[in-house]
């Protein structure tokens, strides 16, 4: 497999990551709270039971979304790079932008 297919698997893998609301809640929480939050402060956040909640964090760890950090008992949870906070600015960006755009086409549109 060439370099560039291997590149294209694994960015389709890191998207996946962001393929469900917890996910993305989870980013945005991150960003807006602090640098670092416990997995009981995003499980109070997002309001989602435990184990589904370690099923997703798992996830974006794994993909290389988020670093995990564990104190005694405790795990804490960051975002490994700005740049992924930025993508998914864009991308919330790009959806409201849409959204507007069909809010017009929808109020020009005559009876």
């Amino acid at each position: 497999m060439n370099s560039d297919k291997i590149l294209f698997k694994l960015h389709s893998e890191m998207c996946n990551s962001f393929a469900h609301p917890i996910r993305l809640e989870t980013v945005h929480h991150l960003k807006n709270k602090g640098n670092e939050l416990s997995f009981g402060d995003i499980a109070d956040l997002i309001g989602v039971g435990k184990s589904t909640l370690a099923r997703h964090l798992s996830i974006m760890v794994t993909n290389g979304i988020l670093i995990q950090r564990k104190e005694g008992i405790n795990v804490f949870y960051r975002i490994s790079s700005d740049k992924i906070t930025t993508a998914c600015g864009l991308i919330r960006e790009v959806l409201i932008e849409r959204l507007k755009s069909n809010i017009d086409i929808v109020n020009n549109l005559k009876d």
